[in-house]
């Protein structure tokens, strides 16, 4: 006798555990990376430089000892776990869902937060505006400008020729009764 098949449950485990760390990882970085390009920005005049000649060669050679290696690639650590995210999920032929997709730049792997790092509107480029199974929502990411596009009709109407056989047969249905 044959075993029982098992439902179908999506893929390994293992592989959704970490798609799905990847993902937490890389929405837990965004913010400090954000944070961090935000000051450098504004400069905030909380510290000025300092000539290196007037710093001591003692404090110079410590300070350069006690930087930690990796300190400049913190800022890019989402990006690189969201791009490792897609990865993953297309060596192993496992789908993301909808919303993690649509949640992360498909050109420079940024996490889109609304009216912070993308913008976002609705747009219907038929004749005036008139055709409402037209309407697209349009995602821009402020990092490098790529727009992601949504069409929101609900579904698109059927054809001519489908829609004269469907009634056709509901004419034949009403004589035959």
């Amino acid at each position: 006798m044959a075993k029982a098949k098992k439902g179908a449950s999506g893929g390994p485990s293992h592989i959704r555990a970490r798609i799905e760390y990847l993902r937490k990882a890389a929405i837990y970085l965004q913010p400090m990376s954000a944070s961090d390009s935000e000051q450098v920005s504004k400069g905030g005049g909380q510290s000025t430089p300092v000539p290196l000649a007037k710093i001591p060669t003692e404090t110079r050679e410590n300070d350069a000892n006690n930087v930690p290696r990796g300190t400049a690639t913190t800022g890019h650590l989402s990006r690189i776990y969201v791009s490792h995210m897609r990865g993953v999920s297309l060596k192993t032929q496992l789908r993301l869902p909808i919303e993690v997709k649509r949640s992360f730049c498909k050109r420079c792997d940024t996490r889109l937060i609304p009216n912070v790092n993308c913008t976002q509107e609705m747009r219907n480029e038929s004749r005036g505006g008139k055709k409402p199974w037209a309407n697209v929502w349009v995602v821009r990411c402020a990092a490098c400008g790529t727009e992601k596009r949504f069409p929101q009709a609900e579904k698109r109407s059927k054809k001519l020729s489908e829609r004269k056989k469907e009634k056709e047969k509901d004419k034949e249905r009403s004589t035959e009764t």
